[in-house]
């Protein structure tokens, strides 16, 4: 009896130092002290069913080496960007911030504990924690407002759900220097999305959305942000941002391209029932649709 005290007081109290812990020193035990000894380039993410969170094996000696302590699956090129995660003992208490490969001795940038905005138009409201954004809504700007980390902090009445007491903003992302966004908004009581610069300004051909547009990752020789658009059912185009240019081939499957494909910068994509590889790093088919190809 007296072992087993000592376990439970021993198990309890690494819960605890674990939901203490400032974001830097979950990123430093959970992660860079377990990667610090391996290139990034080798750094290949595992699957973890039980936990349903991904971890790091190395790609050379197929050995696990971080535990599974991360919400998606992601490859250092050359860092890589987490959010809302490193969660500990099953509280929202993740991070968010961004890693430096190994040629910067994984270095840390902007870590701070994420509360729980919403970022993703999927995301069931149960998750969130509950808390008003009435004070966070101001007539004086068209569009948004974000903190030096990103962080939404103000925006114009017209994101705003009062009945939800929430903002109707999703995906704060930025590019070059500048913060985008997607929201939503109703007309005639249909909901539509759109794609803003933080003025508040839509972009030509991302006004009246029926379906959420994905934005595929971005590289960093890349001038323009790309993102797949449901036009009708089961039907998809890849259209850019800033330049509107469109992939020439139109899509009939798009089955798990946002997942695990696209973090190695590649996606099986099918146009017309046939399937092909498109790289997503130059937006070029890698290999051509065919009927005889089966990945």
């Amino acid at each position: 009896m007296k072992n087993y005290l000592l376990g439970l007081c021993s198990f309890l109290s690494v819960a605890v130092w674990a939901q203490n812990m400032s974001c830097e020193e979950k990123v430093k035990t959970l992660l860079i002290d377990k990667i610090k000894d391996y290139p990034s380039n080798q750094l290949i993410p595992y699957y973890s069913e039980k936990d349903d969170m991904w971890g790091y094996f190395d790609r050379k000696s197929k050995r696990k080496i971080t535990e599974p302590v991360l919400r998606e699956p992601d490859f250092f090129h050359p860092h890589i960007n987490l959010y809302y995660s490193l969660e500990t003992d099953g509280q929202e208490n993740g991070c968010t911030g961004k890693i430096m490969g190994s040629k910067e001795s994984y270095r840390l940038e902007n870590f701070y504990k994420s509360d729980y905005q919403v970022y993703r138009a999927m995301m069931p409201p149960e998750s969130m924690v509950q808390k008003t954004f009435k004070d966070k809504v101001n007539s004086a700007i068209n569009g948004f407002e974000v903190d030096e980390k990103g962080k939404l902090t103000f925006f114009n009445p017209k994101f705003y759900n009062v009945e939800k007491d929430q903002p109707n903003i999703y995906d704060i992302f930025q590019f070059k220097g500048k913060h985008y966004a997607i929201v939503s908004f109703k007309d005639n009581n249909e909901s539509f999305y759109q794609v803003i610069n933080q003025k508040g300004e839509t972009f030509s051909g991302f006004e009246r959305l029926k379906n959420y547009p994905h934005r595929k990752q971005s590289y960093s020789h890349e001038n323009d942000l790309w993102f797949l658009i449901e036009t009708s059912e089961n039907q998809f185009i890849f259209k850019s941002l800033f330049e509107g240019k469109q992939f020439a081939d139109t899509f009939d499957n798009t089955d798990n391209w946002e997942n695990f494909a696209q973090t190695i910068g590649y996606a099986i994509m099918s146009t017309n029932n046939k399937k092909g590889v498109l790289d997503l790093t130059t937006m070029k088919w890698k290999v051509k649709p065919k009927a005889s190809n089966d990945f």
